[in-house]
């Protein structure tokens, strides 16, 4: 007869959390749903963010508490403190899983003596310029130096880690981020016209910009190409000045915020999804990943990444999709139209990343490592 583990008690302490949008916090949903739904009791502790917030943690099968969401990262540093001191002396937890190491890991050392701590990285986390100013840099260093387990989403995010916080080696691992291949279901429907997409925040490091610069050279030869972004975020106005500037009103939509349900829609309607992220040096901007890349492979729909970060991890090259000079709108639109010319390689490449999500980035495929890791199997 199989052995069944012992249930544990698991806190996630998360800066993001649904309905707030973002990687990590998709993380930690899929994470901790994955943990409850195998026994173990789960708590996630996160600031409250959006109105819809409390309506959607009425409908989960877990605790989550919802703090109060303090801007200042010094304010939200001490805030977090005191707010765990309280919470660990007067509950017990078998493991804490930090998402990110601020603003919650050291007073999760501090303050849950022989629980077993788990620090997250993803990339803007520690490489940020804000992080290596001497207050933020020694704490991060504790941080990642008192945890039991320090957990990487992409190999590159941990080749980074190490360089930056030595030290580290014997107890950090890649762990790439995964999928539910049945909350993404292809739909190998014909589109017309032909739609690019881009779905996330609406910043700098994402390469909404370079995609808007491409568009005239791809436009010459499909004319009536559309591209639709995702999101929010502040680099919007920048970029609706850049649609003007090129005359590009017709061919660009912004759709702001999408939910679930429009995002799924959003993919199976799209030809190809590009995001061709970049790191920007001098701020420490650094794309770790990227799951939409994954979700739009889970869709069916061949990918275009940048050559940065680690979104060589959710992106292989000439498989799943291209990898591309993020600074190049030649090479973003080369891709592009390779990709418009040929809809049997579109669909190849989409059908391999499906199944390479149903092989091994599926949630339970990935969780079931972070459990094994933790020793929470």
């Amino acid at each position: 007869m199989e052995k069944t583990a012992p249930a544990k008690r698991i806190l996630f302490l998360t800066p993001d959390y649904p309905m707030w949008d973002g990687g990590v916090s998709v993380l930690a949903d899929k994470f901790a749903l994955f943990f409850c739904r195998h026994g173990h009791t789960v708590t996630v502790a996160t600031p409250l963010q959006l109105a819809e917030d409390k309506a959607f943690d009425h409908r989960q099968p877990h605790r989550i508490l919802r703090w109060k969401n303090v801007k200042d990262r010094y304010l939200k540093f001490f805030y977090a403190q005191w707010k765990l001191r309280r919470l660990l002396g007067r509950e017990t937890f078998d493991h804490v899983i930090c998402l990110t190491w601020h603003p919650f890991a050291n007073a999760a050392f501090r303050y849950s003596q022989g629980t077993n701590l788990t620090v997250m990285a993803n990339g803007n986390d520690f490489l940020e310029n804000r992080w290596q100013r001497p207050f933020w840099k020694r704490r991060m260093h504790q941080a990642f130096h008192q945890a039991d387990h320090v957990v990487c989403c992409s190999n590159e995010s941990k080749r980074v880690l190490l360089k930056t916080i030595p030290g580290l080696e014997t107890k950090t691992h890649a762990l790439l981020p995964a999928v539910d291949p049945n909350e993404f279901a292809p739909d190998t429907t014909p589109r017309q016209p032909p739609v690019l997409l881009t779905l996330g925040r609406v910043v700098a490091r994402k390469g909404q910009d370079t995609v808007i610069r491409a568009l005239p050279k791809i436009l010459k030869e499909f004319p009536d190409v559309q591209y639709w972004v995702a999101g929010r975020g502040a680099h919007l106005a920048s970029l609706k000045a850049l649609v003007t500037q090129l005359g590009l009103e017709d061919n660009v939509q912004f759709l702001g915020f999408v939910s679930a349900e429009q995002r799924l829609r959003l993919y199976q309607e799209c030809t190809i999804y590009l995001m061709p992220s970049r790191t920007i040096g001098d701020q420490g901007d650094f794309e770790g990943f990227g799951i939409t890349y994954l979700e739009a492979n889970a869709c069916g729909r061949p990918t275009i990444g940048g050559r940065s970060g680690g979104v060589a991890d959710a992106v292989l090259d000439g498989e799943t999709g291209f990898l591309v000079n993020p600074e190049s709108p030649d090479e973003i639109a080369e891709k592009t139209l390779r990709l418009l010319r040929d809809p049997e390689l579109a669909a190849r490449l989409g059908r391999q990343g499906r199944e390479r999500i149903e092989r091994e980035l599926n949630w339970d495929a990935t969780a079931r490592k972070l459990a094994g890791l933790i020793g929470a199997a």
